[in-house]
């Protein structure tokens, strides 16, 4: 199955755009863009490792599309700093557990820095051909 979704939900300039320009009392960006899509890249987990009780209120945004699969982006302690501890990939694990245990994990990001086309670049794995 192929989804298609945007990279985020928390965009100011998407007011008036995106989402309405005077939103209904209770709205959530993620929980409006779930009527529309099948998954939203999640990219604040990139800057640190979301909460498990973070994670369960995404999980219930998005409980009225069954299709539902979020995308995660990974700690940049893995990719960009590439010094993660034990308790990172511990909270990392945590969060992951609660969209595994909800059926809604669809695909993990990696994103990585410029520097790594040195190593997977075009002369292959560490200039292998």
């Amino acid at each position: 199955m192929i989804r298609v979704g945007p990279a985020g939900w928390s965009y100011k300039d998407w007011e008036g755009m995106v989402y309405p320009l005077h939103p209904p009392k209770g709205f959530h960006p993620a929980t409006y863009l779930a009527q529309f899509f099948d998954t939203i890249e999640t990219n604040s987990s990139f800057c640190r490792p979301p909460a498990a009780s973070s994670v369960r209120g995404w999980v219930q945004r998005v409980s009225a599309n069954p299709r539902f699969k979020s995308t995660t982006k990974r700690f940049r302690g893995f990719t960009h700093e590439r010094n993660p501890t034990r308790d990172d990939e511990s909270a990392v694990k945590q969060g992951l557990d609660v969209l595994a245990g909800a059926d809604r994990l669809g695909a993990l990001l990696l994103q990585f820095p410029w520097s790594c086309k040195f190593i997977y670049g075009e002369q292959g794995v560490r200039g292998q051909p």
